[in-house]
């Protein structure tokens, strides 16, 4: 069963009669309804085909509509930012280094304030991520302080 969508079935019983109807199917009650409104609770997927209330449209619904698991690096992230960092092990560093290749352009020198307002755009805590990255070596900062360069492959 295709889950009918959650707007049509708001609009349905955004309706005075169409939530009369609707309760009283659920209540087991007699509809004593015109064939055109039961078509539109049908329609909206209220009732089933022979008149009857399917007691799963809801869970079907809201199933169909929440959003997935998110994977890989994704999943450290809640409205673009990240709460923070792995401590430690391979989904640190593939976050990382998903981060450096995002926000840092590769091959150019970059001054503190601009590295600050980049990783600014994904965290609070800049100075922790600015420390993480270069210690992973995927960030370097020059050794008089002026500058940081995102390390590539081909550096």
């Amino acid at each position: 069963m295709t889950a009918p969508s959650w707007q049509k079935i708001f609009s349905t019983l955004a309706g005075e009669r169409s939530r009369e109807l609707y309760a009283r199917a659920v209540l087991g009650q007699p509809l004593d309804a015109t064939p055109k409104e039961v078509q539109r609770l049908r329609d909206a997927g209220l009732l089933t085909a022979g008149g009857e209330v399917d007691g799963r449209l809801f869970t079907a619904v809201l199933a169909a509509a929440a959003p997935g698991t998110p994977k890989g690096v994704d999943r450290f992230f809640r409205d673009g930012r990240i709460d923070g960092l792995p401590r430690t092990g391979q989904d640190r560093a593939d976050l990382l280094a998903h981060l450096a290749d995002r926000l840092l352009p590769a091959g150019e020198e970059i001054s503190e304030p601009e590295v600050n307002r980049l990783l600014g755009t994904v965290t609070r805590d800049i100075p922790t991520l600015r420390r993480a990255l270069v210690d992973s070596g995927l960030v370097e900062r020059y050794p008089d302080g002026t500058g940081y360069r995102r390390v590539t492959e081909a550096s």
